[in-house]
């Protein structure tokens, strides 16, 4: 499964839509894994030389292609032996890694006569859509190539979800340790003695130990059911 992701895009072409899968793709494999210019490279860097390292030690390259990829302000950009575009697509096809077009809000794959020869390669790629009004579906689509996974798996949602259930349970266990400590300063005050004195030192662990158990499962609970009822209130 692809661990390291690059971005190749054209800024005046699909700069909005490539920066919404990297902040996608982040989700799921962190910052330090998804190579997006803007995001990654710092300030003083050769800014050649660390776009071919980082293709280098890439896996997938996402080449988001847009209405304006081959002419951009009125120059057949990609004609240029420079084009920064170019280099990157020429360089992943160098390479035995998984090329993957992305065709941007209507952009059609450009056919072979009007690709240099050396990223002519790039038209034998199967492409995947990403348009406005259908984000979320292509985006999973994209992340499942990508990835190596089902199609429809919305696997950031699962990630922060995750995150989600975790803060629950630990809020769950924090209240369930505030309310033993105030039960245990209450004893000893009523008593005269700590609640270990009382029920022994085993017992006072197992009651630790069953709070937090609780505590967790509280607030476990409660974050189901907080989701059940936001989902079962949502228009459909």
């Amino acid at each position: 499964m692809p661990k390291r992701v690059f971005i190749s895009y054209r800024r005046e072409d699909t700069a909005p839509a490539a920066g919404r899968v990297y902040d996608r793709l982040c989700r799921l494999l962190s910052k330090q894994n998804v190579f997006f210019d803007v995001s990654t490279i710092s300030g003083g860097e050769i800014y050649d030389r660390k776009i071919m390292a980082e293709i280098e030690r890439s896996e997938a390259v996402l080449v988001f292609i847009g209405k304006s990829w081959l002419t951009s302000s009125g120059r057949a950009r990609l004609q240029e032996p420079d084009d920064y575009v170019r280099a990157e697509v020429r360089a992943a096809l160098d390479r035995p890694i998984l090329v993957l077009p992305v065709l941007v809000d209507g952009a059609q794959m450009p056919p072979p006569d009007q690709l240099p020869d050396d990223i002519r390669a790039l038209s034998t790629r199967n492409a995947l859509l990403l348009r406005h009004e259908s984000f979320d579906g292509d985006t999973e689509n994209i992340v499942a190539a990508v990835l190596g996974v089902a199609e429809g798996a919305r696997l950031w949602d699962d990630r922060g979800r995750l995150a989600v259930k975790i803060g629950y349970a630990a809020v769950g266990l924090v209240v369930a340790l505030v309310a033993l400590m105030i039960a245990a300063v209450i004893h000893s005050g009523v008593a005269g003695r700590p609640l270990s004195a009382s029920i022994g030192e085993a017992a006072t662990t197992l009651l630790l130990l069953a709070g937090a158990a609780i505590g967790v499962g509280l607030g476990l609970g409660y974050e189901a059911r907080r989701r059940k009822t936001r989902f079962s209130s949502r228009p459909r």
